[in-house]
């Protein structure tokens, strides 16, 4: 049995797999970034290790984008469960061709994602992450990582227009009926959420049309669950990075 750790800005996602990656297990956290010594061996002891037992786990495959807290919960994993302990980034996977710049600023959670969308689907493919960033990625015919886009998350772009403009209402982030907003929290609704749809559609038009080929395309992410019934031709995969830790854990052993 593995532990797959997914440690986002926001939010932390726990999936426990079977050695037939059966998900046995899932829970999501908030991220903690204050007092995190403690507050980490405290989530590894009360949280983690009842699953190491309960499921036998023996090792724990880990992505993390918080370069502030990896020491710490790196160590929290290794002391307080005992088990193997792996960190998801290139050194893990060598043979992943990145086709960026400098390929070593590609994140841990681009490179899980990606192993996970290769491993259920036909090339190319696209992936849209809903977290903290909406983030786009795209992998060739030949599955190497051939670029993406970052640009602020739906959360990020509510609380800017609530900073920025003080009087207007904090709204839940739900998709209107219409397009054309009818009072303020359906104009703001309409606007944040349309906007992010259109921009994920958008965004992968403009890469099939670079790759002159149609492409599958994945939403995941935190709040994807918020307009996956609302965005045309993806699949919905909530778990997607998990799976891709399952994978390249399979290519470690």
């Amino acid at each position: 049995m593995l532990i797959t750790i997914d440690i986002g800005n926001s939010n932390i996602v726990c999936v426990v797999y079977s050695n037939q990656k059966e998900s046995l297990y899932d829970k999501r956290f908030e991220t903690i970034k204050e007092n995190i010594e403690e507050a980490y061996s405290k989530f590894v002891k009360e949280e983690l290790l009842f699953l190491k037992e309960r499921y036998d786990c023996e090792a724990v495959m880990l992505s993390n984008v918080v370069p502030s807290i990896d020491k710490v919960v790196f160590s929290a994993l290794k002391e307080v469960l005992a088990i193997d302990v792996y960190r998801c980034d290139l050194s893990t996977v060598p043979n992943f061709k990145v086709m960026l710049d400098d390929p070593l600023e590609l994140g841990a959670d681009f490179i899980a994602t990606s192993y996970g969308a290769i491993a259920k689907y036909p090339l190319p493919i696209i992936v849209a992450d809903l977290g903290s960033a909406t983030k786009v990625s795209a992998l060739n015919l030949e599955g190497d990582f051939a670029g993406g886009i970052i640009m602020p998350g739906l959360r990020i772009a509510q609380d800017a227009l609530n900073r920025f403009i003080p009087h207007l209402p904090q709204i839940p982030l739900v998709v209107p009926e219409s397009v054309l907003g009818s009072d303020t929290i359906t104009a703001m609704q309409a606007g944040l959420m349309y906007s992010t749809i259109d921009s994920i559609e958008g965004i992968a038009a403009r890469i099939e049309s670079s790759f002159n080929s149609k492409c599958t395309k994945i939403l995941t992410g935190g709040l994807s669950v918020l307009i996956h019934k609302d965005t045309k031709d993806f699949v919905y995969e909530p778990y997607l990075l998990n799976e891709g830790l399952f994978e390249i854990y399979q290519l470690l052993k």
